[in-house]
């Protein structure tokens, strides 16, 4: 065998590899030639582009907007409403444009709306109110008597919706002056603001809203004084009739029925600070977990009245024994998984 027919043979399986790869290669080339598809990686991506441009809407304007708190007040838990006053923030991301043109959503009145922008600002497209102004919010009242509250200040564009203009939070021009105090409340020193997509669905629109809260809340130990620990004085009076001899029927009766009639009159009391919501607060379930335990240490009393009228004194004696650690014992844990279950979530 000569010297060139062994060299073919020991490369024939190369040349047969670099043959298929580059069949392999160009495979995807020549189908889309043959199917009449094929265009210049370069020019299908240019007529991507070109379709996302006729596709991409036209830029929104972008207002950066702060809120700087001045003072809150009279703030009222029967209706929500509460006073505010405020620096309002504009700045233009891209001037020119006009943001002044705004609403405040939540405002049951607006007192004074002062603009104190001047021509230098104005120019580079910064916009600055002083607002006073009568606000709204829904309190929620699950916690009472230890509920917090988010004090809100809402905004939007009267006329442009949220594919023209769109708010951006400017934490730099947003604050809480350090005098503001809340009276019977401790205030959270930060301001939280978000912005959201608020749809009108009768007119098939959504408006960029930008809203500002502040946190308030009562501290837990006044609000235990002023709000449970009446009630749990009341009760222990109550179970205190458990400590009497199981003949003292009549002095037990007294005792729990006033301790009932005393409970509801506190209920009545504490919750009239507050509006008649569609749903337990936790006031409410304390109170009515301790009108169960009141009204049982009520039936028990009647109970050993007509056994001792019966002249059934050793039935008496035991329903006594029986119940004299357990309906204490019972209202203390009833108290505490209550408590539990309202404010430790699993």
């Amino acid at each position: 065998m000569s010297a060139r027919s062994a060299w073919v043979i020991r490369n024939k399986f190369t040349l047969i590899g670099i043959v298929v790869t580059f069949l392999a290669a160009f495979m995807p080339v020549l189908i889309e030639r043959a199917q009449g598809g094929y265009r210049e990686p370069q020019a299908e991506y240019l007529a991507a582009m070109d379709e996302a441009t006729l596709q991409t809407p036209p830029a929104k304007e972008q207002v950066r907007v702060g809120v700087y708190i001045l003072s809150v007040g009279n703030l009222n838990t029967t209706n929500g409403s509460y006073d505010a006053d405020f620096f309002l923030n504009l700045a233009c991301q891209t001037p020119p444009c006009d943001p002044t043109r705004f609403d405040i959503m939540n405002a049951a009145e607006i007192t004074e709306m002062e603009d104190q922008t001047s021509p230098e600002s104005r120019a580079v497209g910064k916009f600055f109110y002083r607002v006073r102004a009568n606000l709204q919010t829904n309190l929620d009242l699950h916690n009472f008597p230890f509920d917090q509250h988010s004090l809100g200040i809402e905004l939007e564009d009267k006329n442009k919706s949220g594919d023209q203009l769109q708010y951006v939070i400017d934490n730099k021009l947003s604050g809480i002056d350090s005098n503001v105090r809340v009276s019977g409340w401790s205030l959270e020193p930060q301001i939280i603001g978000q912005v959201v997509q608020h749809n009108y669905t009768v007119y098939e629109e959504s408006y960029s809203r930008a809203s500002f809260n502040i946190r308030i809340y009562h501290p837990w130990f006044s609000s235990f004084m002023k709000g449970l620990f009446a009630a749990i004085v009341i009760v222990m009076v109550g179970m205190l009739s458990f400590a009497m001899r199981h003949d003292a029927t009549t002095d037990r009766l007294a005792l729990t029925s006033s301790t009932l009639v005393g409970a509801i009159l506190y209920h009545l009391t504490l919750t009239s600070s507050i509006p008649p919501v569609g749903y337990l607060t936790f006031a409410d379930s304390f109170m009515m977990m301790n009108y169960v335990f009141v009204f049982l240490a009520l039936g028990i009393t009647v109970a050993l009245l007509l056994f001792m009228d019966n002249s059934e004194e050793k039935r008496a004696i035991w329903l006594h024994k029986r119940t004299r650690l357990l309906v204490p014992l019972g209202w203390l844990v009833a108290s505490i998984a209550l408590t539990l279950l309202q404010f430790i979530k699993l």
